[in-house]
């Protein structure tokens, strides 16, 4: 947990007072210069690697990658077991990030770079980690069905007016889970569940596996609404300009990748400046112009941090169960 105990307050304390008696001295030019060791907790990475890449012909970096399993990488520096240590943690989910900082596996980001970019709902309560890009769930509508005046959210789709009109992907998909945790945690399990049910009573096809399938659906005249990512949208707008769909976007529930610097980084100082590099602007809109995720610093503040996904992500998987949402 992120609570240290008191023998460990004491130590941590010790090197807080020591770390600010050498605060005033310059970091070594050639400190910035040393290898940062990363662990990509993503299924597949390819823009990131080319990102990271990019990082190291422009700083004279070299970046050291390992790449995994999300579950297994998280787990690995959790338990700090691989040589070298990691110093920094790239996570594909604000889940992943958040069980990271809840094992005390990370140190509090400290970046003026950071929190001047990224508003305060894309970053960790408590700094130990920062979104450097995420998505978010919009909703996908058929013109010709409804318009747009008669829209009002996710939370509204149990109603009549949606019977035999709403289509879903699986419960399953990250930005679907974000959605049940986010309303849990605005509404409680027993409101979020009545919703989920009227989702269900509602639905005009079988949940489809994918949020490319729903907008097809969507552009075929099968759905009238349904709920996508918004990055999928983006992705499915771009190679096909012309399409039925309309999108709408109203609230924010989102799902994140995130970056935090490890407890036992060897070199946290250059694990922090690439986490600044890559809260710059021009970085932020070179990696999300290809990801089809939107950049955090061009994020506009809410009063939703994308921290209650995480903690009510269990609570939503246990929902779904219930209500056979698939």
């Amino acid at each position: 947990m992120r609570e240290l105990g008191l023998s460990s307050l004491i130590v941590a304390l010790s090197i807080l007072f020591a770390g600010c008696e050498k605060s005033a001295q310059p970091v070594p030019a050639d400190e910035h210069k040393k290898p940062v060791v990363v662990f990509v907790a993503f299924e597949d990475d390819v823009l990131l690697r080319d990102l990271l890449d990019t990082y190291s012909e422009e700083s004279g970096v070299r970046v050291i990658v390992r790449r995994g399993i999300p579950e297994n990488i998280v787990s690995d520096v959790i338990e700090n077991k691989i040589s070298p240590p990691a110093d920094l943690l790239l996570t594909g989910s604000v889940s992943d990030i958040w069980r990271a900082a809840e094992e005390g596996a990370l140190r509090p980001l400290r970046s003026e770079v950071v929190s001047k970019n990224v508003p305060q709902w894309l970053r960790d309560p408590d700094d130990f980690w920062v979104a450097f890009s995420y998505q978010t769930a919009v909703l996908a509508y058929d013109p010709d069905v409804f318009d747009k005046s008669e829209l009002a959210g996710v939370g509204s789709l149990h109603e009549s007016q949606f019977r035999e009109q709403l289509c879903l992907s699986s419960s399953a998909n990250p930005i679907n889970r974000a959605v049940v945790a986010m309303l849990i945690a605005e509404s409680g399990v027993r409101d979020t569940q009545t919703t989920v049910r009227g989702w269900l009573e509602n639905l005009a096809q079988p949940a489809f596996n994918a949020d490319e399938d729903l907008l097809a659906a969507v552009d075929a005249g099968d759905c009238g609404i349904g709920i996508v990512s918004s990055r999928v949208a983006a992705k499915v707008t771009s190679g096909n300009p012309v399409h039925r769909f309309r999108i709408y976007e109203h609230e924010v529930f989102a799902d994140i990748e995130a970056v935090g610097v490890v407890r036992h980084a060897h070199n946290p100082a250059g694990a922090t400046a690439l986490v600044e590099w890559l809260m710059n602007r021009k970085n932020q809109k070179r990696y999300s112009s290809k990801s089809f995720l939107s950049a955090t610093s061009e994020a506009a503040e809410t009063g939703k941090n994308v921290s209650l996904v995480a903690r009510h992500e269990e609570d939503a998987i246990k929902l779904a169960e219930r209500v056979q949402y698939r």
